[in-house]
């Protein structure tokens, strides 16, 4: 039988363990015989995970334009063949930018989970052939009987076969934030999930206290954790970035149209060369290099450059508020991102267990504070109390302390945030509920150190999980050397064996009547969803190793305390402001309902009339209403896919958290994977494609925030360019074929061009801020990166602003727009003086030409920044001093070569021996005028849509 038919067949937790043990050929006392480990390991193969595969061409940050890459690169040989030694310069220099830029963003490997091969590098107790030895965990085999104490990570998936007081922390693997306890015996007939199956453990889980044997049934990949490793190889191949994919479809429309432009071109020149009977070599390449030139018009050229700046300005940023990225692309499917599944523990939660309330003296007081700080007091009706010379409180506070095994201690983080790097986190060394203990003493104005000097420890039971209590037994240090017991444990279980009460001092009668109330207030604060603890204790005449049963009977009740995992500071603020922004949040957990349902509706995340579902119910995910659920409790792993599946299904852009073993898949599988930088596991920080390192989901929030304005720059920027260039791509492509009249006198005005008027204003959209109220509009989910009405809008602007530029080139042309004193004036102006005056003409109208698309381009810029206000109100509201800086810079550039062309001109020319060619003309006060006032419609006409669509509603 190979090993998957064994695993598919033999559901371990529900067979006797003699079954087992002759199913694995071994023996419950010596273990496996060496000589059946050869054929176990052809059979099985090591315990260890399989490679994860990598794919380093996978992710594309910038945004993949390779086919505009490759067009640039075919151009720029064809250029080197047939052109002249400036234009292969500045083409290869093109070329070289962007390329580079592309592939180094591109060069990054896949690490998915390679931390999962480490699980297996440590070593392991087991017993073969009668002996107990170590050996390293990756030459375990299912039958190996393996040898589990207090702190170990478990090697490999086993069914217990012995235990003493055993409890796993199975977090990593299935999110429980309390340990889970354990037994040997317990068989059931029905198939149960993995936080029910409790005769087994799990590789990589840990022994959280006691110890245990186990029987080994599956290594590698045949464990859960190995199950999550084959999964991950299979989907190796998802990454598909919402940003990439419409970037890539835009680069290919692009492309298109760049090859039939060129085929147009080639063809329209090659038959005005034979017509003209010019068909040689020379015209040939001129012809050729034109084309391609010209054909490329139309492809935006730095916008991956820009894309990309945009994308690491995200990263900086986020850096300083605590979000580390990993893949450049996901900042903007987090500014997409529609839904946030979120854990519960340790991300809305401290995952630092509190008390906040406690039942004495037949009270109940009010305890504030949050997590593991000792900074809170007690209350009873909103007043400040002191309990310290309350008898009762006193013992209740020596129990908490006396019968306790935790510590707290302080930790340095490293994080990364604006005001510091490092942080001091105090963390609970044992179990989370004795640590909300200590510091509810800190609280009331004690310190631990001192109570426990006042004691002499005897000795202790150690918590039972099949009695749920523990007990320990202390010598007062006092002249009367009095010996106490003090018990804690499940309410219900205290109170049986409590035949009293301590109420501020004197001991009462405990009968049913009492016990009676005080369980219905214990249900209560459970419904609640806390955590309740019962304490006690008596003294006892004298201790000589007495049995338990014998000193565990007719205690004395001291109260109980109800405890809750508290909220983090700022959440509920931060979840409302996702709300706000149409984003959905939906709270997972392994907990219990009722506890999941108290934290949801104290976050605002679980309101009137929605829906809390167990894990077993998305079984059948069909008969759900996911649109009603916003808590999703007792949740397995494979459940988190199946909600992100979902509502991915939907067309929703999801973002997931998580910090465990358990959590990758579903990291893997969301469009933004989000681990927790603090608790999170290797496992959990490797497939994410961003790290958390506060733990904090205020800082998912930033996340978001940053995400959404990263994503309207990247919009605005490709607007820019789309609509720049298909504007100048028309009007370019339309006068190749009038050959009366070349539009540049040189190609170094149409380098000018697109050196510095489409350079500079994009530069300073690039530094630009994020909108006020980014965090207000609708998430954007798979919709197009210009939608509907954007392309709408651009079409119009592009034309708009076309008409004005043709206008000012044709009235010119026809002299509508006369030349005058100032053009032709030989000390101010660039002229040749054996320049015919049609030439002259055409000079002044490439000059207005080309001045007002420096002044329509510097300025259309204001129109679409914030395109559902108006330009005025955008300007009052979200005025940019570094955009209107550039933008003046730019125009000044223009001014200063168009006023000194004549001295410019000499000067490159003459003393460099350079031919620019540039030739501009001086133009008089009224040719300004009339630039700037043909640079009006594409500004005026957006204004006026941009008005009637606020009048109907219509969003951008």
């Amino acid at each position: 039988m190979s090993s998957t038919e064994l695993r598919s067949e033999i559901k371990y937790y529900n067979q006797p363990i003699e079954n087992l043990i002759n199913t694995f050929n071994t023996d419950i006392d010596h273990g496996l015989k060496s000589s059946e480990l050869n054929e176990r390991y052809l059979k099985f193969g090591y315990n260890e995970l399989p490679k994860i595969k990598k794919s380093i061409w996978k992710i594309y940050l910038a945004p993949i334009f390779n086919f505009l890459i490759l067009i640039l690169i075919i151009t720029g040989v064809i250029i080197v063949i047939l052109g002249s030694a400036e234009d292969t310069i500045i083409t290869f220099t093109v070329v070289f930018l962007n390329s580079a830029t592309v592939v180094i963003q591109q060069f990054r490997a896949q690490k998915a989970l390679e931390s999962l091969r480490q699980i297996s590098a440590l070593k392991a107790t087991i017993i073969r052939d009668g002996n107990q030895f170590e050996v390293p965990n990756r030459e375990l085999v299912p039958g190996d009987i393996v040898v589990l104490e207090q702190g170990d990570k478990i090697p490999a998936d086993g069914r217990i076969i012995s235990h003493v007081n055993l409890t796993i922390d199975e977090a990593p693997l299935t999110g429980e934030s309390e340990p889970v306890e354990k037994i040997s015996n317990n068989i059931q007939d029905k198939e149960v999930s993995i936080q029910k199956q409790s005769n087994m453990v799990f590789m990589g889980t840990y022994i959280y206290t006691g110890r245990a044997k186990a029987l080994i049934t599956g290594t590698g990949i045949n464990t859960e954790i190995g199950k999550i490793s084959e999964t991950l190889n299979e989907m190796g191949s998802i990454e598909d970035i919402p940003l990439t994919r419409k970037l890539n479809r835009l680069g290919y429309i692009l492309g298109t149209i760049v090859v039939i432009n060129l085929i147009i071109l080639i063809i329209y020149k090659f038959t005005l060369l034979l017509i003209e009977g010019n068909f040689i070599q020379s015209e040939i390449s001129s012809a050729l290099v034109s084309s391609i030139l010209r054909a490329t018009n139309v492809l935006p050229i730095n916008l991956p450059i820009l894309s990309t700046l945009v994308l690491i300005t995200g990263v900086l940023n986020m850096a300083q508020s605590g979000v580390i990225i990993k893949n450049l692309s996901s900042i903007e499917s987090l500014g997409r991102v529609s839904v946030i599944c979120s854990d519960k523990t340790g991300t809305i939660t401290k995952n630092e267990m509190t008390v906040e309330k406690l039942w004495i003296n037949e009270n109940e007081y009010d305890v504030t504070g949050s997590g593991y700080d000792i900074e809170g007091k007690i209350y009873q009706n909103g007043t400040p109390i002191s309990l310290k010379e309350n008898l009762t409180f006193i013992k209740f506070i020596d129990s908490m302390v006396l019968n306790n095994n935790a510590q707290l201690v302080f930790e340095d983080v490293k994080i990364r945030l604006r005001e510091k790097r490092e942080m001091a986190v105090r963390r609970a060394l044992g179990s989370p509920t004795e640590a909300a203990l200590l510091v509810l003493v800190e609280k009331a104005g004690y310190i631990p150190y001192d109570i426990k000097k006042k004691y002499e420890f005897i000795t202790e039971f150690s918590f039972s999980s099949e009695l749920k209590r523990m007990s320990s037994i202390c010598k007062s240090n006092s002249n009367e050397g009095d010996i106490f017991v003090f018990t804690k444990g499940a309410p219900e279980r205290i109170i049986d064996i409590s035949s009293s009460i301590d109420i501020n001092g004197v001991i009462k009668p405990l009968d049913s009547n009492f016990r009676k109330e005080i369980l219905n207030k214990i249900g209560l604060s459970a419904n609640q969803g806390y955590r309740t603890l019962a304490l006690s204790y008596k003294m006892l005449s004298d201790f000589n190793n007495a049995k338990r049963e014998d000193v565990e009977k007719e205690l004395i009740l001291l109260g109980f305390v109800s405890i809750m995992d508290p909220p983090r500071k700022g959440v509920k603020e931060s979840i409302e402001q996702c709300q706000n922004g149409g984003i959905s949040v939906k709270m997972i957990t392994g907990d219990h309902p009722a506890t999941a349902k108290t934290i949801g509706s104290q976050m605002g995340i679980y309101k009137q009339g929605d829906l809390v579902v167990e894990g077993f119910e998305l079984k059948n995910p069909s008969m759900l209403d996911f649109e009603k659920i916003s808590v999703f409790a007792r949740v397995e792993p494979s459940d988190k896919e199946i909600i992100v599946k979902h509502y991915q299904d939907k067309k929703q852009v999801v973002a997931m958290t998580g910090d465990g073993i358990n959590d990758s898949l579903a990291l893997k599988l969301a469009n933004a994977g989000i681990a927790m930088g603090i608790t999170g596991t290797d496992v959990a920080k490797e497939t994410a494609d961003m790290v958390i390192s506060d733990d904090n989901f205020t800082s998912i929030e930033k996340g978001v925030r940053i995400g959404r304005g990263l994503f309207s720059k990247i919009r605005t920027i490709i607007y820019f360019f789309i609509c720049l260039n298909i504007m100048e791509a028309i009007i370019f492509f339309t006068y190749e074929f009038i050959p009366t009249f070349e539009l540049f006198s040189s190609e170094w005005q149409h380098i000018y061009i697109f050196g510095i008027v489409h350079s500079l204003p994009s530069l300073a959209l690039v530094i630009d801020r994020h909108p006020k109220d980014i965090m207000l509009e609708p998430p954007r989910d798979e919709q197009q990166i210009l939608n509907r009405n954007m392309w709408i809008m651009l079409l119009i602007q592009a034309f708009l602003m076309g008409l004005g530029l043709v206008l000012v080139l044709q009235l010119t042309i026809w002299q509508v727009i006369p030349l005058n004193e100032w053009n032709l004036n030989p000390t101010i102006s660039y002229i040749n003086p054996a320049s015919p005056y049609t030439e002259l003409v055409a000079q002044k109208a490439r000059t207005m030409f080309i001045t007002t698309i420096f002044i329509v381009e510097t300025n259309f810029i204001w129109t679409f920044r914030r395109p559902n206000k108006s330009l005025l109100r955008s300007f009052k509201e979200e005025f940019s001093l570094s955009l209107l800086v550039i933008c003046l810079f730019t125009l000044l550039l223009h001014f200063l070569f168009i006023t000194f062309s004549y001295l410019v001109n000499h000067y490159v020319n003459d003393v460099f021996g350079l031919d620019l060619q540039i030739n501009f003309m001086f133009l008089s006060g009224t040719d300004w005028i009339l630039c700037i006032l043909f640079a009006l419609p594409g500004i005026i006409g957006i204004e006026i849509m941009k008005y009637l669509a606020r009048e109907r509603n219509i969003q951008f």
